[in-house]
């Protein structure tokens, strides 16, 4: 039955309390940007005390799906390799690009091993079959790389495995001025070692690059808040994450690993 509201009456529109209201979102919305980047900041000081990567868990549950060539992958295939995993959605392509543009850098670098693995597992299933996730990997140029599976599954299934065997959140939300805060897709790169051990630090190179160009454009839009922020240290974060990326995974092939955080 629905609500009887013939008694309310219309709330009068105070336009300096929706000014107050707009200044306080805007706030809120600066304070989210600022806290990415802080947060950002703060790992990495994190990791600079110890830089050896870290084992956070291990793949004892098998997950498995059609790859793009339409044949069956498990994770038991990624025994004895170390593996690169990130999420994919053929929606988001721009999302997807750096990390794929890292994978393919790592590929490049060492393209006669064949203990490298790199994974893709879509969280799009039904727009992403294996005919799409063959396009991708055409598109990237590894078409002809058999170390390169990009995976389709049950949807339900692929983000479950991410988000709790493999610690990867595949949707984040960022602040937005007209539209509060709002969801997209997280795209980042976990390794697994040859012993299928979960490794951190995971690479987030879209987190990387959106601090440089953060710091680029305070170091000439507000001088002073960058020399208190100290945005000259963050104006090449997106090397820098790419220095890191290739000594956690010399690291891993030392097995010089930490256990636990």
């Amino acid at each position: 039955m629905a609500r009887d509201i013939s008694h309310l009456e219309p709330a009068d529109r105070d336009p300096a309390q929706l000014r107050r209201t707009g200044l306080i979102i805007t706030a809120i919305m600066i304070a989210g940007g600022l806290f990415v980047t802080f947060a950002f900041v703060l790992k990495l000081r994190a990791d600079a005390k110890d830089v050896r990567p870290h084992i956070v868990g291990r793949l004892t549950e098998k997950f498995g799906g059609r790859d793009q060539n339409n044949k069956a992958f498990t994770t038991d295939q990624l025994r004895d390799k170390i593996s690169f995993i990130t999420p994919l959605a053929g929606s988001q392509k721009e999302r997807m690009a750096e990390s794929l543009r890292m994978l393919k850098m790592v590929a490049g670098k060492f393209p006669d091993d064949e203990n490298l693995c790199f994974v893709g597992i879509t969280v799009e299933p039904e727009q992403d079959g294996p005919e799409q996730l063959k396009a991708m990997i055409d598109e990237l140029g590894m078409g002809e790389d058999k170390r390169w599976f990009f995976v389709q599954a049950e949807e339900k299934n692929a983000r479950g495995y991410l988000r709790h065997k493999l610690r990867l959140e595949t949707e984040e939300k960022i602040p937005s001025e007209d539209k509060g805060w709002i969801k997209r897709f997280r795209s980042t790169i976990v390794f697994i070692d040859p012993n299928l051990h979960v490794v951190q630090p995971q690479y987030n190179f879209n987190e990387a690059l959106e601090v440089q160009e953060d710091a680029k454009r305070m170091l000439k839009e507000d001088p002073e808040r960058a020399e208190k922020l100290e945005a000259e240290k963050h104006t090449e974060a997106l090397k820098a994450a790419e220095e890191r990326f290739f000594q956690t995974l010399q690291h891993i092939r030392d097995g010089n690993l930490r256990e636990g955080k």
